[in-house]
């Protein structure tokens, strides 16, 4: 497989903004096929599913679903408990480790 790392250059607002607004909710969709592949729930649920919840097509769905899977099978392969994954960045996870984040700073 070949990565390509690019910066996005967009040419108006409306177009970054419905970028972000994808990536946000493939994000969130991730995040809870991650949650409900550790309560057990089935891929094939999760495909019918999803779509409706967060408005995205079966492919980003498929894809999201994909992730949170390996996601989930590699902190097992670690030995970590599945169930202390942090999603986010550096940034996030720093912040966490010196307790710098309450419950009402984390939501936003």
């Amino acid at each position: 497989m070949i990565v390509i790392q690019a910066k996005l250059i967009f040419l108006n607002q409306q177009a970054k903004q419905i970028v972000l607004d994808l990536m946000r909710r493939w994000s969130s969709c991730m995040r809870f096929a991650y949650n409900r592949l550790l309560e057990g729930e089935k891929r094939a649920d999760l495909k019918r599913k999803l779509p409706q919840v967060f408005n995205l097509n079966s492919r980003y769905v498929d894809d999201a679903i994909m992730k949170a899977r390996s996601t989930l099978e590699s902190a097992k392969e670690l030995g970590k408990s599945p169930r202390k994954v942090i999603f986010g960045g550096k940034k996030l996870f720093r912040k966490l480790q010196k307790h710098h984040l309450n419950g009402k700073a984390y939501e936003k």
